[in-house]
């Protein structure tokens, strides 16, 4: 059983023995869940993320992708194992009541937080009220224990060059999270607004180079990448650490200091381009 099994089993062990109830309407805890969030709720302490929205049953499946879950069936019946997540669904990409997730225990248990309960329960998979489900279209997740050694020789390790803007405050790990053996190295909090390059991808952990280690995915926001070199022609423009508006964006001078110089612009995202020699952001309107 792999650590990130255990430890979501653990939170939903603890959770059913704190008594908590099921609710589609106070979904986000701490006193009550539905079936989505509080599968969402035990992966975020399995993996250590910082909760921020609350996936459903139809977006569930990407979340868990992005994890480095892989589907492992489609309405085909399969060998279950401690750590599968099953979806079941009426009706494909509808959430609610014709939905639910549960997470194996063991070849045959499941846990879950379920409305007939009124709560957490952990039963057979032979329930009759579980077997029904099984009329409804399923999918089922499986996550695999990734070693050091893997990481290191890179296998099935996606191999990429994207660039992305760095957002947000995140740890980098000279490993991904998982590896028992990681050491931090930092954190994006000094780096953002900077357009980063992405060399290497393992489930939701993506590797920078200019960063020194492996970081949140969420940590990066797309960008468009150009390659110009634009005279700035206009004053009264901020120049800032992120595109202006974007949350955490910091004013650090105004254009008027930078009138008549000619700048190497790498990225772009909206009506922003990226300075890539000052990695600072300023309005296109500028170099008009």
């Amino acid at each position: 059983m792999s650590n990130i099994t255990e430890k979501m089993i653990h939170w939903f062990r603890e959770k059913k023995d704190q008594g908590v109830t099921y609710s589609m309407n106070y979904r986000n805890g701490p006193s009550s869940y539905d079936c989505s969030s509080a599968m969402h709720y035990a992966l975020d302490s399995a993996f250590g993320l910082e909760h921020t929205s609350t996936i459903n049953t139809s977006t569930l499946g990407s979340f868990l992708e992005s994890l480095g879950y892989v589907k492992i069936t489609d309405n085909t019946p399969w060998e279950a194992q401690a750590g599968d997540i099953v979806i079941w669904s009426k009706w494909r990409g509808v959430p609610g009541t014709s939905a639910h997730t549960a997470l194996f225990t063991s070849k045959d248990t499941i846990i879950h937080c379920n409305y007939r309960n009124n709560g957490i329960t952990e039963e057979a998979e032979e329930n009759k009220h579980i077997l029904y489900l099984y009329k409804w279209n399923y999918v089922v997740y499986r996550y695999t224990e990734v070693t050091k050694e893997q990481v290191e020789k890179g296998e099935e390790m996606e191999q990429v060059q994207e660039r992305y803007m760095v957002h947000g405050n995140y740890s980098i790990d000279s490993l991904p999270w998982w590896c028992s053996d990681k050491n931090n190295v930092g954190t994006t909090e000094n780096r953002n607004g900077y357009v980063v390059t992405i060399t290497r991808k393992w489930g939701s952990y993506w590797y920078s180079q200019f960063l020194g280690g492996w970081v949140d995915y969420r940590a990066f926001i797309p960008v468009e990448n150009v390659n110009l070199s634009l005279t700035v022609n206009h004053g009264g423009y901020s120049v800032d650490t992120k595109p202006w508006g974007t949350s955490g964006f910091k004013t650090v001078m105004k254009t008027d200091e930078l009138i008549g110089r000619t700048l190497r612009i790498s990225a772009q995202r909206g009506g922003y381009y990226y300075v890539h020699d000052m990695a600072k952001w300023i309005d296109k309107r500028a170099f008009n």
